[in-house]
Formats: C-alpha cells, structure tokens, sequence
C-alpha cells in the first residue's frame, strides 16, 4: 500500500466509526500496512463491520489479509480465469506471440473474433484514443510555435503589421516576408 491507498483505507473505517484521522494515523497506519494489498485491506475493513462492533485496528486487517490470502493460494481455481482449473490455466502474455504456439481452437476463435470486429479504420477501432492524439499533436504544434501545417497564403496578398501586445511595435505573422513600415510612415 501507498500513503494514499492506506488515507482511503482510513477514511472507510472512520466513515464506519466516525474515528478522528489525521496525517499522524494516516503515517502509523501505513507503516504497519506498507507490504498489504490495498483491494484485500478495503475488502478486510469492510468485512470486519459487517461482522462486528469493534474498533478496528491494523492487526485486525492484517489477520484478515493473511487469512484471504491463505483461501487465494489454496483454492483450485486460476486467479482471474473464473471456473478453470489451476492445472488448466492460462499463461500470462508477457510478450511476442509466438504463432507456431496457439492451438487450431485458440487460432479459431482469434479468426472469429476478427470476422466480428468492424472494417475500417483505426478511428472507428478507437474514437476516442484517435481523437485525443489528433488533439496532442495540434498542442505540441502551438508549444512548440510550429506554423499551420495547413495554412496557405493567397497569392499577392501582404501581411497588414499588427501592434505587439508588449512592446507595441508593428509585427508580422510567423513566416511573413514583407517589411515593417516605418512608424509615422
């Protein structure tokens, strides 16, 4: 657990308790729960008033941990693979698929499961993640002061100077080559 794992942790047992916290308990509860996992200590606190009355403590979150994890290691069933066998499971994806490897069920199903997904573009796979690097990358255009990429200057057309907002004198757009006139000019 992390400093603000263990004040949302601290904030669940006073919303049962209406205990006082303060950054004093938030630190003395985080060193004695340091190396717990945050979801089974949420899963302890509420588990413990749901069965009880008492004041709770970290001893008391750290028996219920151990004892979760106890049934976690003991059960016959693959974490995260719901009804398969420990013997069954599945190995974890670490890295490039190796294509000799899949099975002709598991290469079936990955045939399927690409009959089943729309034809297109990668925008209509991932609106959003393509619309937000669309977004990024005019930003780092105007961080960075690169000019439009799809502006085009008419033909003949000169660039009228426009005061500085700072020091007043006339200035150009990016990229203008006309001359500044002269003031009073």
């Amino acid at each position: 657990m992390n400093i603000a794992e263990t004040t949302n942790a601290l904030a669940l047992a006073q919303a049962f308790d209406n205990r006082t916290v303060g950054e004093v308990n938030i630190r003395a509860w985080f060193s004695v729960l340091v190396h717990a996992d945050a979801a089974d200590v949420m899963a302890a606190i509420r588990d413990h008033y749901a069965t009880t009355t008492e004041w709770i403590m970290p001893a008391h979150i750290l028996r219920a941990v151990a004892a979760m994890v106890k049934t976690r290691e003991a059960s016959p069933w693959a974490p995260g693979q719901y009804g398969v066998p420990l013997a069954d499971a599945m190995p974890e994806i670490s890295g490039p698929i190796d294509e000799s490897a899949i099975s002709p069920s598991v290469r079936a199903l990955l045939e399927a499961t690409r009959a089943m997904l729309p034809e297109g573009s990668r925008e209509k796979l991932m609106p959003r993640t393509v619309a937000w690097e669309r977004e990024h990358r005019a930003h780092v255009r105007v961080r960075d002061a690169e000019p439009n990429p799809l502006y085009k200057p008419k033909p003949g057309c000169t660039c009228v100077p426009v005061p500085d907002p700072v020091t007043g004198e006339p200035m150009h757009a990016f990229g203008c080559t006309s001359e500044v006139p002269a003031p009073g000019a």
